[in-house]
């Protein structure tokens, strides 16, 4: 009796150290299932991360090209509309610089008008001894020898009276700006001043002499001969009243 409880003891002890070694195998089984399991989900969740994170990678890209081929256009809009800017503010100023112009040339010829006027205050005291013109070619200045022998007689008759004066006026077609034909009308008038005064030793304190380029026409300037006969110098030899009266008697 006595030895078969120690035979079965003995056996009761194996089976529990078997069924425990099978336990413990066991359970090291599903550890390593669920550990692989669980890695395996991991690595699938790194992969759709990696993925996602790749897509919006390339959706940034494309974003960032995007944004830059707009801000190439951007910078290219804004230079050309800085380019019509500056080109339209040179056009102003052109334009301004050009009526400045004008304006300063009108404001001469309206002060050479002024002084005219003062200097003849008493030309009611005056009377007119001779009056000519010449003519000149078109945008020239150039004294035409053929008019020669008209000073000569304007001369002439400045001579005759100490007190004599001579008014020269010059004029133009209506062809340019008034700046550039009152200019033109200053030369004329020079050439015909030169003459007088060093071909004909007239005193230059008796000659007078203003441009009003287009501003006075000799004739209408809508023909050919009415604009041939505006690119003159006209000559009005003035006297004074008194003196006509004394040379009189």
């Amino acid at each position: 009796m006595r030895r078969f409880l120690i035979v079965l003891l003995v056996s009761a002890t194996a089976s529990l150290s078997t069924a425990c070694m099978a336990t413990r195998k066991f359970t090291r089984n599903e550890v390593k299932t669920s550990s692989d399991t669980l890695n395996t989900r991991i690595d699938s969740t790194k992969d759709e991360l990696n993925g996602e994170i790749k897509e919006t990678r390339d959706n940034v890209d494309r974003v960032n090209t995007r944004v830059t081929g707009v801000d190439g256009r951007v910078t290219d809009l804004d230079s050309r509309t800085t380019q019509g800017l500056n080109t339209l503010k040179g056009d102003v100023q052109n334009v301004d610089q050009k009526a400045a112009q004008a304006q300063t040339s009108a404001n001469r010829v309206a002060g050479d008008v002024v002084v005219l006027d003062q200097k003849f205050q008493n030309r009611n005291q005056f009377t007119v001894a001779g009056e000519k013109a010449i003519q000149f070619k078109f945008n020239s200045s150039k004294l035409d020898n053929n008019y020669k022998a008209v000073l000569d007689e304007i001369a002439e008759m400045v001579s005759r009276s100490p007190d004599a004066i001579i008014v020269l006026e010059g004029h133009t077609d209506s062809v340019g700006d008034q700046e550039y034909n009152v200019k033109l009308g200053e030369r004329r008038v020079d050439s015909v001043r030169r003459y007088l005064a060093i071909d004909k030793n007239l005193p230059v304190y008796r000659i007078h002499e203003v441009s009003f380029g287009a501003a006075k026409p000799v004739a209408p300037n809508d023909s050919k001969d009415g604009r041939e006969k505006n690119r003159a110098v006209t000559m009005m030899v003035l006297i004074p009243r008194t003196s006509e009266a004394a040379a009189s008697k």
